[in-house]
């Protein structure tokens, strides 16, 4: 399967899931640079490591839901380069600030554009895009679309346009 289409909130569980195994996958096998592009972001619970099954992908990690800045730090650590694109809204300001008190470098490099309004992840081996924002409600509230594609074409297209509008980014 190279595609898959999503859409909630009444695929809510599998857009959870959906993430869920993305990120698990990166912590796995973390990709060069991961570019996450979102109008808005918080920092959601990703993993559900409550009964710890994720324990072996980072044995320190609690005995709880797992939110997306201590994936993203470990990921980091792991040699893996974020880039965040985010709107310039005060909504994300607290997910900026805590990105940049983990002090993670130039392993994470975020980028805040007044008018960002594209949606998803780009890895080595995917990219999901759609209308959803990174947010609680855009995962289950809100009715959005989302669409994971692993095609090495599609994955391909979508690097080379985000290197060439954001060339200054990761230049950096």
């Amino acid at each position: 399967m190279t595609s898959r289409d999503l859409t909630g909130p009444g695929q809510t569980r599998a857009i959870r899931d959906l993430l869920q195994s993305l990120f698990a996958v990166e912590l796995i096998k973390p990709s060069k640079r991961l570019w996450i592009g979102f109008g808005w972001i918080t920092d959601i619970e990703i993993l559900d490591n409550e009964a710890r099954q994720f324990a072996a992908l980072c044995p320190d990690w609690p005995v709880s839901m797992i939110r997306l800045s201590t994936i993203l730090a470990t990921l980091a650590q792991r040699g893996c380069e974020i880039v965040i694109l985010i709107r310039d809204h005060p909504h994300n300001v607290s997910f900026i600030e805590k990105m940049q008190r983990l002090e993670l470098g130039k392993s994470v490099r975020i980028k805040v554009a007044p008018d960002f309004h594209e949606k998803g992840l780009l890895s080595t081996d995917y990219v999901l895009s759609g209308s959803m924002n990174l947010t609680w409600n855009g995962i289950t509230v809100n009715d959005e679309h989302i669409l994971l594609r692993t095609d090495p074409a599609s994955v391909a297209e979508r690097r080379l346009q985000l290197e060439e509008k954001w060339s200054d980014v990761v230049a950096g």
